[in-house]
């Protein structure tokens, strides 16, 4: 049976990492730290943004989708830190994190969705894409045109985002399973290892979903206009693009 390469294996112990009498701050060590530090200030802001939507929660259908996104950044934070501590243990962490992701990337598009269902007089997202003539799709379908007045296109855009939603968590079991079973071998894309294949899935879930955000905005986006939610969007995508990234590098 193949065995996952010295390479991917630890290489630090981390019984060692609290003991009192190793002083030598090492680069693990200035990296956790400097991850406390920031993880720290990034929950008193999420906590501070939190305690403001909630003395002021008068739009209950929006602020419940904004208060589960402006939470991501502390997930992320948290994760982190305790990933720097317990590395050996971030394939379960890894969770949690995708869990939240998943969360907040459909908390995103339900959010636009009540941004554009207040533009209609019946408050519904349908009515205010009644009007909407066919239009050519994104990259790269842009042979393809999509009627936005049909209704299958609100249950298409919102197929597209929320299967993410399902596939990311069941990859995280998925990928503690395999660790648990001695076959993922993080950060490897070796055919007899689970980690390629897990991998190469999340990249395709995630772009489908970000492909259904971004074709919803390029529909809306005049709707959307006095809500300008341009600066969200970019935040959402560069968040989670990064995390892909990371990933992979």
């Amino acid at each position: 049976m193949p065995t996952c390469p010295t390479s991917h294996q630890l290489a630090e112990d981390q019984a060692n990492f609290w003991n009192p009498r190793n002083e030598d701050w090492n680069k693990h060590k200035i990296g956790w730290a400097i991850c406390g530090i920031c993880a720290i200030l990034t929950t008193v802001i999420t906590i501070s943004n939190v305690s403001m939507h909630a003395r002021n929660y008068r739009v209950p259908a929006e602020q419940r989708q904004i208060l589960r996104i402006i939470c991501l950044p502390m997930v992320y934070g948290v994760i982190s830190f305790l990933s720097y501590r317990f590395f050996s243990a971030y394939t379960y962490y890894s969770l949690i994190q995708a869990a939240y992701e998943s969360v907040a990337l459909s908390a995103f598009l339900l959010l636009l969705i009540q941004y554009v269902a207040s533009t209609s007089s019946d408050f519904s997202a349908e009515e205010a894409l009644a009007k909407k003539d066919k239009r050519k799709m994104p990259f790269p379908f842009g042979c393809f045109r999509v009627r936005p007045s049909k209704p299958a296109f609100m249950h298409a855009v919102k197929w597209a985002v929320l299967q993410y939603a399902i596939i990311k968590p069941l990859l995280s079991v998925i990928g503690i399973i395999t660790e648990a079973a001695g076959v993922l071998c993080e950060g490897t894309y070796s055919v007899h290892f689970a980690s390629g294949y897990l991998r190469v899935v999340d990249v395709i879930s995630m772009f489908v979903a970000l492909y259904g955000l971004i074709l919803f905005y390029i529909i809306t986006k005049d709707l959307l206009a006095n809500r300008h939610p341009l600066t969200k969007f970019l935040a959402i995508k560069i968040v989670i693009f990064l995390g892909i990234f990371q990933r992979f590098v």
